[in-house]
Order: structure tokens, then sequence, then C-alpha cells
């Protein structure tokens, strides 16, 4: 008997992505890295690929045979070569309530849920492929059918929301009345100007504007897998952003006080978290008590979906023990997102400084004063009899003061590392080195603040990392464009997560993989 070789054609991978829609917008390079990161796999006929409450949290492109699965009707759906499966569930996931078998022999390549994630964080070109382009009737013309989040605290989240313009509407009113009334009295004595009945109405669009500018610029927002909040406040002319993971909600509680939001049909949806910087707060939203159903459906989801990839992981574990002789085998590996990646090759070389306005900030001082003492020094000289020479050797101090400041500013940095957080500071000439590091996996959440004109002006502020066990907050002061680097941080303290718990999974796939191998001997023993 000869031994059978699997034609090499058979195992690879297609060259290119079929015409499907969501694949429509991307370019034969975007299509072919797409290939490189999603999984070849196969299955015999009847085998099942998934079972009812599995996470399902993946993208399944058939290649040949066929799949199947009941509906909620209780009628059969089918996949075909070409056709694709879970891409109606990317952007809200949920546990399966059927079974998915292969009705023949199939292949198909698959793209987890977390993988296509961190395509769009990575690549803003592939996320603008794979977004959803509607007509104008709403038919969908390419991409998916919902965007995905980008990975966590650099994008809008699924659903949002701001503050409800209803009081500013209501305000309407009375301001309304206020004119009339004014305009009585302008009428019954002539003392009054005729303009009075428009004074009621300036305060009222006074008013307004600042209200509606006021809620324009705070923002709240969730999805499946996070809630976000950027809130203005105009006191203190600052804002800030929080983003706390779908899985630290502990409860979500409504509140409605006064007579006033009841008539309007506006509430608070007060958050509680396990995060140490405490509750998250959506004020004065509409449909509050739809969006707190919403909000409690994805927090029960998020336990159920964990659930179900813990068990499917001890399931594959054991296929491939050879436990099952009809489970679905995995023909090609995926290569790895990162090394895929020429953005982000290296991995945990992130590093960023503070503003180089803050560094504008700081020379405009000593550049000013050696400015002056250079342009002046003839002037200076004749005041208080000193060669101007000197006077301009003088102007080399400031000089010196604007490099030292420049230095400074160099060398205050901060960076992402093998799983920490680092803020290095290192005085010029070696006066002073300081090195504070946290590990990801000890951020509870990440926040942005930007207090003054100033930052909002120039898109600078403070990155304040939130960390377990009581220790004060990491702060990276004063970065460009602070939601950029907390959304690096979200991404990369994810990705360590994940790497912990495939970590995790490993270390009990081997216990698993060893019991199977007791159980089977005691199997054969009993024979």
């Amino acid at each position: 008997m000869g031994i059978f070789i699997r034609p090499i054609y058979e195992v690879m991978k297609p060259s290119h992505l079929p015409d499907h829609p969501v694949f429509l917008r991307l370019s034969p390079e975007e299509g072919s890295r797409l290939i490189e990161l999603g999984e070849l796999w196969e299955a015999s006929q009847g085998c099942l690929v998934y079972h009812p409450g599995d996470s399902g949290e993946d993208l399944l492109l058939v290649l040949e045979g066929r799949l199947e699965w009941e509906n909620g009707s209780g009628t059969t759906t089918r996949c075909l070569p070409g056709d694709l499966w879970g891409e109606d569930r990317l952007a809200a996931p949920r546990p399966l309530e059927s079974a998915v078998r292969a009705a023949s022999k199939t292949r198909w390549l698959k793209w987890s849920r977390q993988t296509l994630i961190g395509i769009i964080s990575i690549d803003h070109s592939m996320r603008r492929g794979l977004s959803p382009l509607r007509d104008k009737t709403g038919r969908l013309i390419s991409g998916l059918p919902e965007a995905l989040p980008h990975n966590h605290g650099d994008s809008p989240a699924a659903k949002r929301l701001r503050p409800s313009l209803r009081p500013a509407i209501a305000a309407l009113a009375p301001a309304g009345g206020a004119a009339f009334l004014l305009h009585l009295a302008a009428a019954a004595q002539d003392s009054l100007p005729a303009v009075m009945p428009f004074a009621a109405l300036a305060a009222y669009m006074g008013w307004f504007i600042v209200f509606v500018i006021k809620r324009w610029m705070t923002d709240y927002g969730y999805d499946a897998d996070s809630l976000t909040s950027r809130v203005f406040d105009w006191a203190n002319f600052s804002i800030e952003s929080r983003h706390v993971p779908m899985d630290r909600v502990q409860g979500v509680a409504v509140e409605q006080t006064g007579l006033f939001r009841r008539i309007l049909g506006i509430g608070t949806i007060i958050v509680k978290t396990s995060a140490l910087d405490g509750e998250l707060v959506f004020r004065d939203v509409d449909r509050f008590k739809v969006i707190r159903r919403d909000i409690q459906s994805l927090t029960e989801s998020v336990s159920l979906r964990a659930l179900g990839r813990d068990r499917e992981s001890i399931r594959r574990s054991l296929e491939k023990t050879g436990v099952s002789s009809n489970a679905p085998k995995l023909i090609e590996s995926a290569e790895d997102l990162l090394r895929t990646s020429s953005r982000d090759s290296k991995r945990g070389d992130l590093r960023f400084r503070k503003s180089p306005m803050v560094l504008v900030g700081r020379l405009l001082l000593p550049i000013s004063a050696a400015a002056a003492l250079a342009a002046g020094a003839g002037i200076a000289a004749s005041l208080v009899a000193i060669p101007v020479y000197w006077i301009r050797l003088a102007a080399v101090l400031p000089f010196l003061w604007a490099l030292y400041r420049l230095e400074d500013w160099r060398n205050d940095s901060f960076g992402i590392t093998d799983g920490y957080a680092v803020d290095l500071y290192r005085k010029p000439l070696g006066m002073k080195e300081s090195r504070r590091q946290v590990a990801l996996s000890s951020i509870q959440n990440i926040r942005t603040e930007q207090n003054g004109f100033l930052p909002f002006l120039f898109r600078y502020g403070n990155v304040i990392l939130v960390t377990t066990g009581g220790a004060a907050d990491t702060v990276f002061e004063n970065v460009a464009r602070p939601w950029r680097i907390q959304g690096a941080l979200f991404r990369r303290r994810e990705d360590d997560r994940l790497r912990r718990e495939e970590m995790e999974r490993d270390s009990r796939k081997d216990d698993m993989m060893r019991f199977a191998e007791a159980l089977d001997q005691i199997h054969r023993t009993e024979v």
C-alpha cells in the first residue's frame, strides 16, 4: 500500500478573495494580507463546526462544500462556496443558539473577531474597506453590515449618544412668554424702548449657544466591548474622557430627579464598575431606560461569551488528542498580525514625548531674553557703560538656558515596552534620572484630561493610568493628542490580556490532553 500525500495545492490558502460585497473595496494587496491573517480549516460531512452555546466570534469564508444551521424559525440556512458566515454577529456577538455543521466535505477560511479588530485598528485603509457603505435607501453596498469597534479606546463606540437637547427646546416657551410680556409693557409705556422684547430673545440665544456647545462636546457611547465617556466641563474649560471594558460593569442604575426631567422624559444612567475610579455617568440622555436595558444585556452577554470561548477552546484541545474522529481540522495557521504590519512590527517599542507646544512655551522666555540682549546691546552699553561685546556675550547665557530646556524636554519620554507602561525622566548633564513603570495587566482604566484653553486649542493633555492595589495613578503629562495615546495603551493592554489568557488556556489544554490520554489508557485496559 502506498502512502497517500495530499497535493500541495489542496493545503494552500486561496490566492485572492472571492467577489463578495464585504471585500469589494479592498485592494488586491489588502485582500492578500487578509488571507494571510486567516486560518484554513476543513471538516468532513456531518462534522459539527460549532456547538450551541459557543461564542462563535468568527468570520468564516466557505471555499468549498456547504455549512448548514437552523435559524430561529426552525428552517435550515446554508452557506455555499463564496458565502460568509458570521458577518452579522461581529459588531454585537452573542452565544450561538444552534449548531453549525458541515453538510459535505467543507473547507473555509476563518478570522477571529479579535483579529479583524486588530487589523482595522492598525490599518486605516483596511478599516475604510471593511466599514459599511450604504446607498440612499439604506441598502448595504459593500463592507460589513455594521462597523467593528477599533481596538479599545481610540474609536467611537458602535452606539453614540449625547445629552438631550430637549431642555433647550423647552426653554423657548418661557423665553417667548417673557418677550411677549415685555412687548405688552413697551406698548403700554412710551418710556420703554420698542426693542425691549428682543432682550429676552437675545438672552435666550446666548444661553442656547453655550448650552448646545457644551452638549455637543459631551459624548457617550457603548458597544459589545466597552463603555466610553467624553465630558466637557465649561466651568474649568476641560475635557475628560474615560473608557471602561464591559466585563468590569457591576451594575446599571437610572436616576430621574425633578419634575422638569420627568416631563421632558430624560434621565441619568449610572454605571457601577469594578475600576478604582468608580462610576461612569451618562447624564441627561433620552431613552435612558432603553439604554440601560441594552447595557445590561451586553453585560450578561460578555460573561456568556467568555464561557463559550473557554468551552470551545477545551473542546478543540480534546479534539487534537483524537478523542473525536469527526472534528474540524486546522490545515494552515494564520500569520501573526504584528509581524505582517509594517507600522507595528516592533512589539512593545512605542515611545512618545510631551507636546511640542510645551517645548515652545518653555523656550519662549530664554529665546526672548537672548534676542533682547543681542538686539539692544548698543542701547544697554550706553546706559551702563559696559562694552557692547560683553552684553552680546551675556546673550549666550539665555541661549544655553534654552538648550538646557530643549534637552530636558527630549529626555522626558514615555513608552510601552515588554508589557509595561514606562515613564522615563532624565535631567540634562546626568543630574537626575527616574524611571517608573506600571504593568499593563495592573491598569484598570485609562483616562485623559485637557485642562484649560491652551491644551484644548493645541490638542495636548494628560493620560492618567488608574492602577490596582491602591497605588498612585501614573500620569503621562502634556502629551500631544492624548486620546491617541489612550487608544494605543488600550490596544497594548488588550494584547497583553489576550496573551496571558492564551498562556492560561495552553496550560489548561496540556492538563486536558494529559487527562484525555489517561482516560484513553483506562479504556484500553478495560477492553
